[in-house]
């Protein structure tokens, strides 16, 4: 049985770019990449796609079209979908490996499928950015030109071992109310990011850029970030920085102490996560 591996990814910073069409649609920014992964097994049911046991009837043609093909698409995701950790761009990409496999057969160059996948984000109003990052991995990622593969380009820059806590916040926004409501400030926020980001492509400064966005978009009142400064600094200089992305507080900090971090930010969440680690790779598929 056929497995697709995709990598999570976070963006801390961005600045949206909204074309014509999917292939000038995209975003440039800075990201993590995380594992473990969202999995995915191509198999057979009566429902296209599946995500953590809840059926998707109406997610996009393409998962129509597996389903007449004779293939269900089921998922299994550490993060559940909306929360800001690319969970779509996971489902869009293994969609868009499914269909081509059964339509094309044979081994499928990555940016073939990354190029399909960024349509069906774009389609269902998902990530702007997230696929692009997810092909390929490797934990910290630039996107230094905005859209698919083949036509964006992004740049993987190594981080030493540390773990990522996520905490799910009580607040939920979809991306396209998101993109909607915030529109104007990415633009500038991000764009600063993202401007002294390239000058020094770091994970310490990736973070502390990417609390800065968190407070200028207003993606939590900034009492929420004074109180976060207040609990977090008490672990005495173990977190390396966190930042708000849509309803996930994501906190970077050394290995092993993901249950005192789970503890500190416990009273801001409805609930928080084992530990990730940065991905090591990209889009993966297992036969």
């Amino acid at each position: 049985m056929t497995t697709v591996l995709v990598p999570l990814n976070i963006s801390g910073f961005w600045v949206p770019y909204r074309g014509d069409s999917y292939l000038n649609t995209g975003s440039v920014g800075a990201s993590l990449t995380l594992e473990p992964p969202v999995s995915f097994k191509l198999t057979r049911s009566s429902c296209p796609l599946y995500l953590n046991g809840v059926c998707f009837e109406e997610y996009h043609p393409v998962a129509r079209e597996l389903l007449r093909l004779g293939i269900s698409v089921h998922g299994m995701s550490p993060v559940p979908l909306g929360v800001g950790s690319a969970v779509s761009g996971a489902i869009a990409i293994a969609l868009a490996y499914a269909y081509l496999h059964l339509s094309e057969g044979g081994e499928l160059d990555a940016g073939r499928v990354g190029l399909l996948a960024h349509r069906i984000e774009v389609e269902t109003s998902g990530g702007l950015g997230d696929v692009i990052c997810q092909l390929v991995g490797g934990g910290l990622v630039l996107r230094k030109k905005p859209g698919p593969p083949g036509i964006g380009e992004v740049v993987s820059i190594p981080v030493r071992d540390v773990e990522v806590t996520l905490g799910v916040l009580g607040e939920r926004i979809t991306t396209k109310e998101m993109l909607l409501k915030f529109a104007d400030r990415f633009a500038a926020a991000g764009s600063r990011a993202f401007t002294e980001f390239t000058e020094k492509p770091e994970l310490e400064f990736f973070l502390r850029l990417s609390r800065e966005f968190s407070i200028e978009v207003g993606f939590a009142p900034r009492e929420v970030f004074r109180r976060l400064d207040e609990v977090l600094r008490s672990l005495s200089g173990a977190v390396l920085g966190y930042f708000i992305k849509k309803s996930l507080l994501v906190v970077v900090h050394e290995l092993g102490l993901s249950s005192a971090v789970r503890s500190a930010i416990s009273r801001f969440c409805q609930y928080s996560l084992p530990p990730f680690k940065p991905a090591k790779r990209g889009f993966t598929v297992v036969s």
